[in-house]
């Protein structure tokens, strides 16, 4: 084994503004990350479509890491990630998760979670079955590309420094991503329902974000854990609700 903890970064062109070839990018956030600890590698490659995804892959999980976590980052539609499939993507990353010791992901992507009129939670907690993936952070709005990049850096820093004795139990896996947005407000605006015009509204973080888990151990199964890791929030604010609420 690796006696390092990894991110494996796959990412889809973003296209922001015009001449944005290949420039905008996540990864120096997570440079700057890496640079916080000697014990953190950050893997990085690009993809364009379903192949350069299982190609790029291959190559970012052929070692096995003291903990790894994989970050799909690319636009959104409620099925795909970049040019990839929500469900092929998954897939890759439950057959591979045991050789490359992966706890977790990250489909940093609009509506990766699905759309209000069709949910990618299901997809997620069945293909999560019976791999090493002991949780999966989704979004379900069309969020704002900075923001969402902050929360996504801060999630990671608290789950990469997570032992494999925090993925025993759902409630510690809750409470340690709890700790990864525990400097966000849930009541921000994360983003939008992606619709426009007059149908636009704004979405929050606390709507716009979903969680899931699988604890180690035989029977135990993936499901949505988003209402616990916001109840675990609260524990860690120094204001009470009815403060927080009058603030």
């Amino acid at each position: 084994m690796h006696d390092k903890s990894a991110v494996l970064i796959l990412e889809a062109p973003w296209n922001i503004y015009e001449g944005d070839v290949n420039r905008s990018s996540v990864e120096p956030f997570f440079q700057g990350l890496a640079k916080q600890s000697n014990d953190v590698e950050i893997l990085h490659s690009r993809f364009y479509d379903v192949s350069s995804f299982r190609l790029a892959f291959a190559a970012l999980s052929k070692h096995k890491y003291k903990n790894a976590i994989v970050y799909v980052a690319g636009h959104g539609d409620g099925q795909r990630v970049g040019g990839a499939k929500i469900v092929d993507i998954m897939i890759e990353c439950s057959l591979k998760s045991v050789a490359a010791n992966i706890t977790g992901v990250i489909l940093g992507s609009c509506f990766s979670a699905g759309t209000a009129k069709r949910s990618q939670a299901d997809t997620i907690n069945y293909l999560v079955q019976e791999s090493n993936i002991a949780w999966v952070a989704a979004y379900n709005c069309a969020a704002y590309w900075h923001e969402s990049t902050m929360i996504d850096l801060s999630i990671i820093r608290q789950m990469i420094r997570a032992e494999e004795s925090d993925f025993q139990d759902r409630g510690d896996i809750s409470e340690e991503l709890a700790r990864g947005i525990e400097c966000f407000s849930p009541h921000f605006p994360l983003g939008s329902n992606g619709k426009s015009d007059r149908e636009r509204e704004l979405m929050s973080l606390k709507q716009g974000i979903s969680f899931f888990s699988q604890p180690r151990g035989q029977g135990n199964r993936s499901r949505c854990v988003t209402a616990e890791v916001w109840g675990m929030w609260k524990g860690l604010q120094l204001q009470n609700e009815v403060e927080f609420e009058d603030a």
